[in-house]
């Protein structure tokens, strides 16, 4: 579950690289905290607690609070196909 966390982590901050050109206004700890609700969402299927969605959706939420991170959330917010 870590290495999938890491690979959405890793990914996330590639497209910003490429798109923006620098991480720095990245939240890593909201980055960190959604790659690990996305991996355990994808991994139950989306069978998790209606807590859990709403603890996603306001990580989500301060992370596209960040200018022209919303369209790269877009691209990164899938499961990890296997």
């Amino acid at each position: 579950m870590q290495d999938q966390s890491d690979k959405c982590e890793k990914k996330f901050l590639e497209i910003v690289e490429k798109k923006l050109g620098d991480t720095s206004t990245v939240p890593l700890a909201e980055l960190k905290r959604y790659c690990r609700m996305l991996t355990i969402y994808c991994d139950t299927e989306g069978k998790v607690s209606d807590s859990f969605v709403k603890s996603m959706e306001k990580c989500i939420n301060e992370i596209i609070a960040i200018d022209g991170m919303k369209e790269i959330l877009d691209v990164c917010n899938e499961c990890p196909e296997d």
